[in-house]
């Protein structure tokens, strides 16, 4: 089932003669957020209004006398943590930050749709979503795991290319398999009707403690510190990528569907501490964890193991 979350009329064709009990929407409009960044400059702001839409037609074309429960998948950026610093840990009753922000817009839809119906939703709000399905783009993992092969390949050592600051502040991320867990437990539990929560792995890291272990696992020296954007700097890095893919067998994927390297100049930009607090989630009954440092190199192994990274 296909449609264009855009088009109401496209959402109602595609759920015609369907009951359902849940949605789980996880889509966000296309956008040049990351792609249209400068090197070292400020995310911007996201359109409210077709990311708005896209979830009120889905909703409102798929909801009937059998929907009971909407999920939204949203993100710490309802704490403005594209912004500047935030308070740690981020707490779900926090204020947010200045809108807009389209997390906002959705969840008051989603607040004043299901009073309305007997049915009822629950957004999480994870920090940077890692995990290795195909067909899932590239992530924040395999960019760095695109960046060691690149630094190998031209005999550098493994530099970390964020600001010092992230180097060594805590930071946290969102295994995508646990994420799938606590969105079907969301579903499914009565402690999780109209309520936001946090999802993350549980643990925070700082780099200082991982970058080295990634650097072993590409069989390389550690390098130093130094800020780079990886927007300017891999501009010209697809026939150096072309290069690995034959010496190292890898299946033929464009540099672009491997790495993003927008999206991990934004995450390297955050030279202050990123810490969400899960103690909701668990008084509510979640309580799956996961190791930062042991997810990030198994999924770099899983990469290798299926012949995306080297």
């Amino acid at each position: 089932m296909s449609a264009d979350l855009l088009d109401f009329e496209s959402c109602r064709e595609a759920v015609a003669g369907r009951d359902f009990t849940h949605i789980v929407y996880a889509a966000r409009a296309p956008h040049s957020l990351y792609t249209a960044m400068k090197p070292y400059e400020r995310v911007g702001i996201e359109d409210v209004q077709p990311n708005l839409a896209m979830l009120e037609n889905i909703v409102n074309a798929a909801r009937g006398p059998d929907l009971r429960h909407v999920h939204a998948v949203m993100g710490s950026k309802w704490y403005g943590i594209h912004i500047g610093p935030v308070r740690t840990p981020m707490v779900e009753a926090d204020a947010g930050h200045m809108p807009p922000n389209y997390y906002f817009s959705q969840q008051k839809f989603l607040e004043e749709a299901s009073a309305k119906g007997d049915w009822s939703w629950s957004t999480s709000r994870p920090n940077v979503i890692t995990g290795t399905r195909d067909r899932a783009g590239p992530n924040f993992i395999s960019t760095i795991g695109a960046y060691a092969a690149i630094c190998r390949h031209l005999g550098l050592p493994l530099d970390f290319p964020g600001k010092p600051g992230h180097y060594t502040s805590l930071q946290e991320l969102s295994d995508a398999e646990v994420l799938a867990k606590s969105i079907f437990w969301m579903c499914q539990s009565k402690q999780a009707e109209n309520q936001a929560f946090n999802v993350t792995n549980g643990d925070v890291f700082r780099w200082e403690d991982i970058w080295p272990n990634v650097a072993r696992h590409f069989g390389m020296e550690v390098g130093r510190v130094r800020h780079m954007s990886l927007i300017q700097w891999m501009a010209d890095k697809g026939e150096v990528w072309n290069d690995i893919v034959r010496e190292n067998e890898l299946r033929p994927l464009p540099l672009n569907q491997v790495a993003s390297w927008a999206f991990a100049d934004f995450v390297f930009s955050w030279d202050y501490d990123v810490i969400s607090s899960t103690t909701k989630i668990r008084k509510a009954g979640f309580h799956e964890i996961l190791d930062t440092g042991d997810m990030i190199l198994a999924q770099l192994e899983d990469f290798r193991r299926r012949r995306i990274l080297p």
